[in-house]
């Protein structure tokens, strides 16, 4: 029993922290990256169809390696289902080590047909070039809606899908921004996945594990057509929604990842907000910036892919990162996978009617 009272008082000091560290931002977070500038549900530079979700890598079968990027928030009430004529969107990979890609695929769309369809084009860039954007290789075509393989046998599917992200959003408003919703918190009587019912677009790439490398960093990018201007990027999940603040969200989504450590204030907006959470001295949150930092999701292809290794569709990130961020104090919001994954290419569920 003094066991139990010490774990309950425990998670109440955790709670009222995060509500004092958290609820001084004025925008509401959403999911992992949904809808992160600053206000209520605003996407990055007012762009819903350049507004990056979530980003994935996981191996489906030997040799291959899915890496995937949802964008569009909340299809049909926040987003278009359109993906934009003017946005690259970018699937990066750092092969190197250094932060920056040594390896990028990009998706260029058309303009909708009138049977609701999108052709693209998709573009391979290496070495420097990748960085750049730069004297990139067109590798195929296909049409949104429609897996297609394209010529160096990379397959490829761009188009909407039910959104694979879930999270007890209003729990989390309770116990975090302070919120009157009649919840009492994570793992209540009311404990509800928001994102179960919501459509997301999605481009999916299933390419040779050979050509990626052994330990690689990956993030997906919407970089704007020819002044090749940063509207988001993201790696891991919440990284941006929970530790930035006000114009520091828009800061972050314009900064690349090699930049993200040095630039003032993201180190000391994880630093800070990790030991108030959790309770950690300096030296332990200083180490834990410095592993959410650059925004990453890192990936050893040789190992089972687990979230923090890679993420499959079915990772429970948010229970890991509560789990992270307040030492122990909160490991769950009692939420799970989503269950209309499919078992083939594109592994995105259906989209909901």
């Amino acid at each position: 029993m003094q066991l139990r009272r010490k774990g309950l008082l425990g998670a109440a000091v955790v709670a009222s922290a995060m509500t004092m560290v958290v609820a001084t931002a004025p925008s509401l977070s959403f999911g992992a990256d949904h809808a992160d500038a600053p206000g209520n549900l605003q996407s990055p530079s007012s762009r819903p169809d350049a507004d990056i979700n979530d980003v994935y890598a996981f191996q489906d079968s030997p040799g291959r390696t899915v890496l995937a990027m949802t964008t569009n928030p909340a299809v049909g009430v926040l987003s278009p289902s359109t993906y934009a004529t003017d946005v690259q969107y970018v699937i990066n990979v750092d092969q190197t080590g250094s932060a920056h890609p040594s390896l990028a695929y990009t998706l260029r769309f058309n303009a909708k047909d009138s049977d609701g369809t999108q052709g693209y084009r998709v573009y391979r860039y290496t070495g420097s070039h990748a960085d750049s954007l730069s004297d990139g290789e067109k590798i195929g075509t296909g049409r949104t809606g429609t897996a297609t393989t394209i010529g160096d046998g990379t397959k490829v599917f761009a188009g909407l899908r039910s959104d694979p992200f879930f999270f007890d959003l209003d729990a989390f408003k309770h116990a975090v921004l302070g919120a009157n919703n009649g919840r009492t918190g994570f793992c209540d009587a009311g404990t509800v996945d928001f994102f179960k019912n919501f459509n997301t677009n999605a481009i999916v790439l299933q390419v040779d594990t050979a050509k990626l490398g052994g330990k690689i960093g990956v993030w997906g990018s919407t970089v704007t057509e020819g002044t090749h201007a940063l509207v988001d990027q993201m790696g891991r999940p919440a990284i941006n929604t929970v530790f930035n603040h006000n114009d520091e969200k828009n800061l972050f989504n314009h900064t690349r990842p090699a930049d993200q450590f040095a630039t003032k204030p993201f180190a000391n907006n994880i630093t800070w907000t990790v030991a108030a959470l959790g309770g950690y001295d300096l030296p332990h949150a200083q180490a834990i910036a410095r592993t959410l930092l650059p925004d990453i999701l890192t990936y050893d292809t040789s190992q089972p892919a687990a979230f923090l290794n890679g993420r499959k569709l079915s990772d429970d990130v948010i229970d890991a990162e509560l789990g992270i961020v307040t030492n122990g104090g909160i490991t769950r919001d009692c939420v799970g996978p989503h269950s209309d994954y499919s078992t083939s290419f594109p592994y995105l569920g259906s989209p909901h009617a």
